[in-house]
């Protein structure tokens, strides 16, 4: 589980900054390029749920996954 969250926020984040660099592409696509930062800000709230997740599983000796 903590495995797909955190490969989803790091796509997430991944596109938004393809997005902010290539603005010519975003408008290509339909893509608003000043709405591309809630899509990386959304990729860090996963990578950072994940890492909650992984830290809880640690500390109670169970499985995150």
């Amino acid at each position: 589980m903590t495995n797909s969250l955190i490969w989803t926020g790091l796509a997430c984040c991944l596109a938004a900054l393809g997005l902010q660099l290539f603005p010519d592409l975003a408008f290509r696509i339909g893509a608003e390029p000043a709405a591309a930062w809630l899509v990386f800000g959304f990729g860090v709230f996963l990578m950072l749920i994940a890492a909650m997740m992984a830290s809880g599983a640690r500390r109670t000796g169970g499985k995150a996954d």
